[in-house]
């Protein structure tokens, strides 16, 4: 039979064996690991599906989509001129845009908006589609950072009033082609 005050390097092992009740325990949790899927999956009436889809009608309802188009017909920037829609877009911009494109956006890593030089198009429906969409790294051009997309941090409202704000600004930005 083995010893039972064997040492190793200065520790002895003593052959305890486990409590009863810690036995039973990791026994039944086991048990409960295995059933309890079994019945969750199989017999219980609540699902992560409908679960979800309660969620996903809840979200809609508090938080309507952003993204309706509100484009006119000749692709030009409804709230162009609008007071109300350059206000907001100032803010907007501040909040969103400044880190890259500096204060008065005259460029920091993102691009210069206020001069005659427009990289990927002067007009409100080429330039509604960059910031929706966003400049990938490979179509950046004179060394600047990508753009990342604002479809669905901003939505199409909210970049209308920017490129109101922008249209005020700068006078290179057309309405159409």
């Amino acid at each position: 039979m083995s010893d039972p005050n064997k040492e190793f390097d200065g520790i002895k092992q003593g052959e305890n064996p486990l409590p009863a009740w810690w036995k039973w325990v990791f026994l039944g949790s086991i048990i409960f690991g295995i059933l309890y899927p079994i019945y969750f999956h199989g017999f219980s009436d609540w699902g992560t599906t409908e679960y979800y889809s309660a969620q996903v009608k809840e979200y809609t309802e508090l938080f309507p989509n952003k993204n309706v188009a509100i484009q006119s017909q000749d692709g030009s920037n409804p709230m162009r001129g609008n007071a109300n829609a350059i206000a907001s877009g100032q803010t907007t911009f501040q909040t969103y845009c400044v880190a890259c494109h500096g204060p008065t956006g005259e460029g920091l890593v993102g691009p210069n908006l206020m001069d005659k030089e427009w990289l990927h198009g002067n007009t409100d429906a080429q330039l509604y589609e960059n910031v929706m969409k966003g400049i990938p790294f490979e179509r950046t051009k004179l060394g600047r950072g990508p753009m990342p997309p604002h479809e669905m941090s901003l939505g199409s409202e909210k970049v209308y009033q920017v490129l109101a704000w922008l249209a005020s600004r700068n006078l290179e930005i057309k309405p159409t082609k």
